[in-house]
């Protein structure tokens, strides 16, 4: 080839690849801020993940905290009912005592008339 033709495929050949870096440059860009768009997303999903790892963490203390005070509840509430119960059969036991037993004037009027028996015995015997 001759010097000019030699000048000549250089410069297409050298057009050519600006050309192709031209176009290249493009889409090197859209791949770039789709890689940065990407990460982002990628970092704010890490915090997002963190933040409810920290969540899950506080609601299971709560939750241990609340199972532990439900037991303590229904322990207190079991010592209320036997504690009921007993006062129950307590005043039911008394109530029933005082049913046998006979009130005031009753009894007055009952003493009254074993005395009158006894004195009729007397007279008999």
């Amino acid at each position: 080839m001759n010097r000019s033709a030699t000048e000549d495929h250089n410069s297409i050949v050298d057009h050519q690849q600006t050309d192709t870096s031209t176009g290249l440059q493009p889409d090197l860009k859209s791949i770039e801020s789709s890689l940065k768009a990407l990460w982002e997303r990628a970092r704010r999903a890490s915090e997002a993940i963190h933040s409810l790892r920290e969540e899950r963490k506080t609601l299971s203390t709560k939750v241990d905290e609340l199972t532990t005070e439900n037991r303590r509840l229904q322990q207190e509430l079991m010592k209320r009912e036997q504690l009921l119960k007993s006062v129950t059969a307590s005043l039911e036991e008394a109530a029933a005592k005082r049913v046998t037993s006979f009130p005031d004037g009753e009894r007055a009027a009952l003493a009254a008339r074993v005395k009158v028996l006894l004195a009729k015995l007397e007279t008999y015997l």
